[in-house]
């Protein structure tokens, strides 16, 4: 891979990184203001009306999978980044063969070859 893409792809994953943690970081303080409001430290949000309760949980429960994911996708984030410095950027974890730079520009956190992925896709099918 030429060492313009990389860095292509470093610029990206870096501001992609500086992206996440500030919806991280928001999505944890909503998720703190909620827990505030109970003063209980019950992790939910209860409204003082209970037409609107099961709003409020919806909407608590909502930010923690979000907050979820997005953590999830901060660490392949990292994982991609380490890659970049240790080397190993742009191999496929199963098949050991390089990852077409196509992918990796579309999608610079993959793991797996297009065919790879095709593969475990039917198997969890």
């Amino acid at each position: 891979m030429r060492t313009r893409d990389l860095e292509r792809i470093r610029d990206g994953l870096l501001a992609e990184r500086d992206r996440v943690q500030r919806i991280i970081a928001r999505h944890a303080k909503a998720i703190q203001h909620a827990d505030d409001q109970t003063g209980d430290g019950a992790g939910k949000a209860h409204s003082n009306h209970m037409a609107d309760q099961g709003s409020d949980e919806i909407q608590y429960e909502t930010m923690i999978h979000l907050a979820g994911a997005e953590t999830d996708h901060l660490f392949d984030i990292e994982e991609a980044l380490a890659k970049l410095e240790n080397g190993t950027y742009g191999r496929c974890e199963e098949g050991d063969h390089a990852i077409a730079v196509e992918r990796l520009m579309a999608v610079p956190t993959a793991r797996l070859c297009i065919a790879c992925q095709e593969k475990r896709e039917k198997m969890s099918a």
